[in-house]
């Protein structure tokens, strides 16, 4: 098995360093990870958000701080070299109106894996749990899905991503305000963005994290993710998102599992690993 989407302590939101990370796959008994370090480049939220943990602080995300991540993540992949595959990643926030960052972002670093993700709908993060109360307590789920499934399409028609994590990343908070009735308006109005998705060529991931905060299924639910395997989305990694060592290879086994289950196509990297 392989851990795809995990966060070290340069992370904003983590506190685990590399080598404890690495340990954890270890005792796991996991194939290859990948770091996937939050990069998110809003300038609308540039006081909130971008930053890197480095040398125990919190520092401004720059070329200097990014490269002492990378470097890090180098130097333990050689070390633990022969024993598990480590790979350096990124998780970016994407938004229209800084695409372009994010695309000088990864041309210029060269991770070897890339997730792009939905964090915020009105530069409101809607998965951070301080904030996303308040804007789903202001709008009604229709417009709340539709936001979310409209900014998960924007992202996959940038094409900077080849992989997008928790593709259902808005129920993490939603479900406590709209109920099953968000997961129904995101099974109506995905297929089309599924459909554009398998036409570019872009996958998603399968991320466990879900199950950490009490919901019954993982990133995405059973059903959105026949979903996007009959318009022929590929599963391109699995995750998950462990923001500390204890949570490295969480409940991965269901992902599998799942993955058997819907018979679904499995794109790169995850089919290296298969």
């Amino acid at each position: 098995m392989i851990d795809f989407h995990l966060h070290p302590s340069y992370s904003i939101d983590s506190g685990a360093p590399v080598e404890n990370i690495i340990e954890a796959a270890l005792d796991k008994n996991l194939q290859a990870i990948c770091f996937t370090t939050h990069i998110d480049l809003n300038p609308k939220r540039d006081c909130l958000d971008n930053y890197i943990r480095c040398g125990g602080k919190l520092r401004r995300c720059c070329e200097e701080t990014v490269e002492a991540y990378i470097e890090d993540v180098r130097a333990s992949a050689e070390r633990y070299s022969g024993r598990i595959e480590v790979l350096i990643g990124f998780e970016l926030s994407y938004g229209t109106y800084f695409e372009n960052r994010a695309r000088d972002f990864i041309s210029e670093n060269k991770p070897d894996f890339v997730l792009g993700a939905i964090h915020c709908i009105d530069n409101i993060g809607i998965t951070a749990r301080d904030e996303a109360p308040g804007y789903f307590r202001s709008v009604g789920v229709g417009e709340a899905a539709r936001a979310f499934v409209d900014a998960t399409g924007k992202l996959a028609e940038s094409g900077i991503f080849a992989t997008i994590a928790h593709i259902d990343g808005i129920k993490k908070y939603g479900r406590a305000f709209y109920g099953e009735s968000l997961d129904r308006e995101l099974e109506r109005l995905f297929p089309p963005v599924f459909t554009r998705m398998a036409e570019l060529g872009i996958g998603i991931e399968l991320n466990t994290a879900s199950l950490r905060k009490g919901h019954p299924d993982i990133y995405p639910s059973k059903r959105l993710l026949e979903l996007a395997g009959e318009a022929g989305v590929t599963v391109n990694s699995v995750g998950s998102d462990a923001h500390k060592p204890e949570e490295v290879g969480f409940r991965l086994e269901e992902a599998y599992r799942l993955l058997d289950e819907t018979g679904i196509a499995i794109g790169e990297p995850l089919a290296r690993y298969i």
